[in-house]
């Protein structure tokens, strides 16, 4: 890298350097046919893994209320909800939308398949999945020199390997959205961040730029 560019980390692409940047997303996304988010979102179901944590009931309840989504499939990995999602939850039953809660550890991919294809199969007239959306996390907070391969590898498997499980499993449905949820810990760092950084700057960026 030469002395004259500023910037701490890039990446070397197609002969093209590039820098991580953070930019506000429109209010309207349009695909190729001109069709808006909340006419592609509410065409059918919805999949969210970490759906019953609390980054998952707010989408889950965006979805519902804000971008009409029928029907939302929250997974995770007790099936059950994380604690002091009463609230959320409540507010998501109001809005009219079907939603059912399944288990499944995002890091084991064959129990992604069997989400898959219980989100797919559970009812004949459920709308079709037509949105997934990967919440599914684990804390490990701790600083480099406690950190272990066994720490990086709990951390790094819902989060990777969940996602690789999800577009695999994905691939041949003509899915309207699909969303991998980073952090700002990549960009701006944390104390005790470094099982998240490395999880997000090694494998969702590489996964999101070769999908």
């Amino acid at each position: 890298m030469t002395s004259r560019c500023a910037e701490a980390e890039v990446t070397l692409r197609r002969g093209r350097l590039r820098a991580s940047r953070l930019a506000p997303l429109p209010a309207k996304l349009a695909t190729a046919e001109g069709v808006t988010a909340r006419q592609a979102i509410s065409c059918g179901g919805q999949l969210l893994t970490g759906g019953t944590g609390g980054l998952g009931l707010l989408t889950a309840r965006w979805l519902a209320e804000s971008r009409g989504a029928p029907a939302l499939v929250l997974a995770s990995r007790s099936g059950a909800l994380a604690r002091g999602g009463g609230a959320e939850w409540a507010l998501l039953g109001a809005s009219g939308a079907a939603v059912r809660i399944a288990r499944c550890d995002a890091a084991d991919p064959a129990a992604v398949r069997r989400l898959l294809a219980w989100s797919a199969g559970a009812a004949a007239a459920a709308p079709r999945l037509c949105g997934v959306w990967h919440a599914a996390g684990v804390l490990s907070d701790a600083l480099l020199p406690r950190q272990t391969a066994a720490t990086l590898a709990r951390v790094y498997g819902p989060k990777a390997h969940g996602a690789w499980a999800l577009q695999r499993g994905t691939a041949a449905l003509p899915l309207e959205a699909c969303a991998l949820f980073s952090s700002v810990a990549a960009l701006l760092g944390g104390p005790g961040q470094v099982g998240a950084i490395y999880r997000i700057s090694m494998a969702l960026h590489g996964i999101a730029c070769s999908s």
